[in-house]
């Protein structure tokens, strides 16, 4: 059993060394793409008056981007299909997205550079009514 994962290793690992990884692809072309929706302030937002993103993750971006010496080219993305233009290769990340079991069996994903808790917020004067 050995010597057949040893042969199919060494069979595919020519296809591998010479396959050009994201990475590569990325630091050769000079541009890194995101994919951002541009509707959730502060993380993303698209600035009608500029036509710009601006938002915590677009300065995270801008900065991973400057930290490669490559440009960020921002793409334009749906929540409902945020992950396929991973798979698609329309974009090369993606910022602010919900790991979910479906997600991860087609994306990768990384550790949360941002966490965030959601809470109830009712009026001063309705939180006795919710407290009882």
């Amino acid at each position: 059993m050995k010597k057949i994962l040893l042969i199919a290793l060494f069979a595919f690992l020519p296809l591998t060394l010479n396959a050009d990884s994201n990475l590569d692809k990325i630091l050769s072309s000079g541009v890194l793409k995101v994919g951002t929706t541009g509707d959730w302030d502060p993380m993303t937002v698209k600035d009608p008056a500029t036509n710009k993103y601006k938002g915590f993750d677009i300065d995270v971006m801008n900065e991973l981007a400057k930290d490669m010496g490559v440009k960020v080219e921002f793409v334009p993305a749906e929540w409902k299909t945020i992950v396929s233009g991973i798979t698609s290769a329309r974009y090369d990340i993606s910022t602010s997205v919900t790991k979910t079991p479906k997600r991860a069996e087609v994306a990768g994903f990384t550790s949360s550079y941002y966490k965030y808790g959601t809470v109830p917020i009712v009026l001063k004067k309705n939180l006795t009514k919710l407290l009882k």
